[in-house]
């Protein structure tokens, strides 16, 4: 995996000014897993209470009100996951009205001793009104970091997401970027990856054939890395080569059109 900061390496500091970021970029882009990067690359240093979370709605969840909740809670319990007790939100009571998340947000900030990053992913899939509510009462809080509001906040998603930000937002306060299609660079990076994990080498000509079928597409280099490593199998005592690349992208074809 690459480390986030090889696709986007202003953001950390970005986090570190107090700057809410949009990070957007179409489906099968690699936000989750550039979003994981960065989380680990953030709590890594102590200096904040960095939580990752996905905005993914569970089944059956509804627009508005339930919608936030079931945020809410799923920020909760990856504070849980991620952090040490005494980082945790407080306990908030199972009634409280969510159409006023941004209280609860900025009583966990009050009540943590370090200053609070929260990293959303899929944000695009919150239903559009809690969406909508999260932006504005982020806006509303914003003035208030870092003792009573998040010090920084990352929103992942989609064009739709970065434009609600910019909209509804203060506009300077967000900023928004696109998470790049990987380089050459960093799909020879990948690739070695896996000759330091198995001892078996691309030739340099198999990694420019994967950069140039792929087109930098992180979903398309993974799917035609593994077709060739778990499908085509070469020998681990040989190289993979532009041949075994292109038996690949042939094997492959039509499934990223």
């Amino acid at each position: 995996m690459l480390p986030a900061g090889a696709r986007l390496a202003e953001v950390p500091g970005l986090v570190a000014r107090g700057a809410y970021v949009v990070v957007h970029a179409p489906r099968l882009h690699g936000r989750t897993t550039w979003l994981r990067g960065l989380s680990a690359g953030l709590a890594e240093s102590g200096a904040w209470a960095v939580v990752r979370a996905s905005c993914r709605p569970k089944r059956g969840a509804s627009e508005g009100a339930p919608a936030e909740r079931a945020l809410l809670e799923e920020i909760t319990q990856a504070a849980v996951e991620q952090l040490p007790a005494e980082l945790r939100p407080p306990p908030w009571p199972p009634s409280y009205d969510v159409r006023f998340a941004g209280v609860v947000l900025s009583a966990w900030a009050r009540a943590c001793p370090r200053p609070l990053v929260l990293l959303l992913d899929d944000v695009d899939l919150l239903p559009r009104e809690a969406r909508a509510s999260l932006l504005v009462q982020l806006r509303a809080t914003y003035e208030a970091r870092p003792r009573a509001a998040p010090w920084s906040v990352v929103l992942s998603g989609s064009e739709e997401v970065r434009a609600a930000a910019v909209e509804l937002l203060d506009p300077g306060a967000v900023t928004a970027l696109r998470l790049p299609d990987f380089t050459a660079a960093q799909v020879a990076a990948l690739c070695a990856e896996h000759t330091e994990e198995t001892g078996q080498p691309f030739q340099n000509e198999a990694v420019a054939h994967i950069a140039a079928i792929s087109g930098g597409h992180p979903w398309v280099v993974n799917v035609l890395a593994r077709e060739i490593v778990e499908k085509l199998r070469p020998p681990l005592r040989q190289p993979i080569t532009a041949a075994h690349v292109l038996a690949a992208a042939e094997r492959l074809r039509g499934a990223w059109i």
